[in-house]
């Protein structure tokens, strides 16, 4: 199935379902090995046969027990580097089908196809592949994640890759309860926030801000899908970056609703030293803090909220 540009779906490792077809574009080492290990791990859990085409060492997966498989994809190569579809498809058709025999709930097939886009491969055999994967496993028999490195691949080749599949895997969240997600970002490093931070949330942010804390770079907080942050969240916030500026480096916090960045500036936090507001929309709603209170008054306990004004 080809899926229109930009129409790939965020599947979280733990969300992969018997049927999927997805893909990894991972731009770093450290980006690929954290998806790559909840994929592994989860597959686990599940009761999956894991099955991982490897372009070299086995990335440690020889070391697991029988429930993991290490295949050179070397197998599957002409002697010029294209890849063989039908021998592949071949290959992992007979591991699913033994896969079921052995009590296992389905083969989770993982691995890097980047090595066969290198030097120019030939792309039409590679999406001759991916289109023929897609068809077989959609049975619900198998579960594919197809890696590709973005920093070896044409811009134009990774668009007709990602159309061929019918979602882009991430790794697991550090935070997903009934209100908030939390999720690691890569490129930028940082992380995504989607939902409700409150009182109740707060344990779960500072932790998830600490998994970031060592990051050499700048960090950003993709903040456009947070429906509501309470004081207490924005000061936790506010000590990130102040923590951050201590070591050089900067916190921006993207796509913050107008009335959090409005909030943010009358209170005069914008001025914390290592912070960045980027991506905002342009401010044009008022804001009232819960209390009634003058935001640039001392703040009081976290329980106060920062709410649109609907009166």
């Amino acid at each position: 199935m080809v899926h229109p540009r930009g129409a790939l779906r965020r599947v979280h490792a733990a969300d992969l379902r018997p049927g999927d077809h997805v893909c990894l574009l991972f731009a770093s080492d450290e980006e690929r090995t954290a998806v790559l290990r909840d994929v592994v791990r989860d597959g686990l859990e599940a009761q999956d046969k894991i099955l991982y085409l490897a372009d070299g060492g086995g990335d440690g997966l020889d070391r697991c027990d029988g429930r993991v498989e290490v295949v050179p994809l070397g197998e599957f190569l002409t002697g010029g580097g294209g890849l063989e579809p039908a021998a592949l498809l071949g290959r992992l058709r007979r591991a699913a089908a033994r896969s079921r025999a052995e009590g296992f709930r389905a083969l989770r097939v993982a691995g890097d196809l980047s090595t066969v886009l290198r030097d120019g491969g030939d792309v039409h055999r590679l999406l001759r592949y991916e289109a023929l994967l897609g068809a077989e496993f959609g049975s619900g028999r198998a579960l594919a994640v197809c890696q590709y490195d973005v920093r070896r691949c044409d811009p134009a080749v990774l668009d007709a890759v990602g159309s061929a599949h019918s979602g882009h895997v991430e790794a697991d969240p550090l935070v997903r309860t009934a209100d908030l997600l939390v999720a690691r970002v890569h490129r930028p490093p940082g992380l995504r926030l989607e939902g409700v931070v409150d009182a109740s949330s707060h344990r779960q942010l500072r932790d998830a801000l600490r998994s970031v804390a060592a990051v050499r770079e700048d960090v950003r907080l993709e903040m456009s899908r947070v429906e509501f942050l309470d004081l207490g969240g924005l000061r936790l916030l506010m000590t990130f970056a102040r923590a951050r500026a201590a070591r050089h480096r900067a916190v921006e916090l993207s796509g913050l609703a107008p009335h959090l960045a409005q909030a943010i500036t009358l209170i005069g936090w914008d001025r914390t030293p290592g912070l960045v507001l980027g991506g905002g929309l342009p401010l044009s709603r008022p804001f009232t803090v819960s209390s009634g209170g003058d935001p640039r008054a001392p703040i009081r306990p976290s329980g106060e909220v920062l709410k649109r004004r609907t009166g």
